[in-house]
């Protein structure tokens, strides 16, 4: 070979092997600019989207992420059904292989099951969430979530109450259909209900203290075949909830309206008592009215322990197993649970508690104080709706509630033969 081909040769390979050097670098999911800086990095965000919680609220939050990660951009989506999970919207992601990075709101124990959630790294960050432990799924996390969100409560109209005589907040079942009965009377709606996701609401809210609050390994127990949905306690608060139904105390035509509609009824002074959770008091502070109002827990059959109190620790947060930039995703995650503004910023747009070891609060309005004070007064319940209560229910329960609950609305139907199809559909889905 003559010198100058060995040459062109040697000149030639270092070229290519410096242009595959280059090519490598390109690739990398966390390539550094000459500042340390990350980047190129998109990220696709499955947000909730809900009254409180809009799209102008999350974009101020990814606008601050990314003005302190720069190089990394959140590109966000949400479910145009808005059915409240996103369960269903990420199933169709998933088929069509457009999975996002980042998830919320999802039934994450199923997801995590069949693998398509990253297993968080559990560090010194992730120890700041107060209570984390209750998050892991076999030993592993796959949801960050730091804030404390109580469901079973019932707000109630303070200026209705008097104006019907009443002077005490129903603790039992029976003094709940007493209340109820005595504002009928005075031509006051008693309570209010609606359609879609917020009939799961309305039943679990109502019939969860005494099954849930009173047995925290109630679903560990059904998994088990010890209790069935036919046991005495569900068939009686199913019984019940029908018999609200039946009597008139809930609003005409319930099953045709959404919970924006709801929450617009009760702060209208359309109702007297409203089942919903403690997001409904971020409504309720922004919108002037001249009525006072207050909240009290969902009632037992007997006042034998209790008060319970079931909710969440807020909006959940994933990772996608499939994410080609696990570390900026997770940082975003970190960024939603313990950056400072974004923590308290978050806890007050949807009435929710800090969870974190050492707290970090806004400042209370009466109605969100009375609710702190609940939770500082209440028995914890485990289980509510599909939250573990001594382990996760199968899939899909909450749409089975709402079934049933939309049922019993209407009235007339045998409560066992309902709670039966419950216990059916646990056999074949377990």
């Amino acid at each position: 070979m003559g010198k100058s081909k060995f040459l062109l040769g040697l000149i030639t390979s270092i070229i290519i092997i410096v242009a595959l050097t280059g090519c490598k670098g390109a690739e990398s999911s966390s390539d550094k600019g000459d500042g340390g800086e990350t980047e190129g990095v998109e990220l696709t965000f499955l947000s909730l989207i809900t009254p409180n919680m809009t799209e102008e609220f999350w974009a101020g939050i990814i606008e601050r992420f990314e003005e302190e990660n720069p190089g990394v951009n959140i590109n966000m989506i949400s479910d145009p059904s808005s059915t409240g999970l996103n369960d269903e919207y990420l199933k169709q992601l998933l088929a069509s292989g457009e999975v996002p990075d980042i998830l919320s709101n999802i039934s994450y124990n199923e997801f995590a099951e069949a693998g398509h959630l990253l297993d968080i790294p559990i560090d010194e960050d992730i120890e700041k969430i107060n209570d984390y432990e209750s998050l892991l799924i076999d030993e592993k996390l796959y949801s960050m979530q730091g804030y404390v969100q109580p469901h079973t409560v019932i707000f109630y109209n303070k200026d209705l109450f008097a104006e019907a005589g009443i002077e005490e907040t129903p603790t039992t079942w029976d003094e709940l259909f007493s209340v109820s009965e005595q504002l009928k009377e005075n031509d006051i709606t008693p309570l209010l209900a609606g359609g879609d996701w917020s009939t799961t609401l309305t039943f679990s809210i109502l019939t969860s203290g005494e099954v849930f609050g009173k047995n925290p390994n109630w679903y560990g127990d059904r998994l088990e075949g010890k209790v069935s949905y036919t046991d005495d306690n569900w068939l009686k608060v199913a019984d019940n909830f029908q018999k609200l139904a039946e009597n008139d105390y809930f609003n005409e035509g319930a099953l045709s309206i959404g919970y924006e509609e709801l929450e617009k009824k009760f702060l209208n002074g359309e109702a007297a008592m409203f089942p919903m959770g403690s997001w409904f008091a971020a409504a309720e502070a922004s919108i002037e009215h001249d009525y006072e109002i207050g909240v009290f827990n969902a009632p037992a059959l007997d006042n034998e322990g209790g008060p319970y109190l079931a909710g969440s620790k807020g909006t959940n947060f994933s990772v996608s197993s499939e994410t080609e930039h696990p570390e900026e995703a997770v940082e975003f995650l970190k960024f939603l649970t313990f950056d400072p503004e974004t923590h308290k910023e978050f806890s007050e747009v949807d009435s929710m508690f800090s969870g974190l070891v050492d707290p970090i609060n806004y400042d209370f309005t009466p109605l969100q104080q009375e609710i702190f004070d609940i939770i500082q007064d209440s028995e914890p319940m485990t289980g509510y709706e599909a939250s573990p209560a001594g382990g996760f229910p199968v899939p899909g329960i909450a749409d089975e509630y709402a079934k049933i609950g939309q049922n019993l609305l209407q009235g007339n139907f045998d409560v066992e033969e309902q709670m039966e199809g419950i216990d059916e559909y646990w056999e074949q889905n377990q």
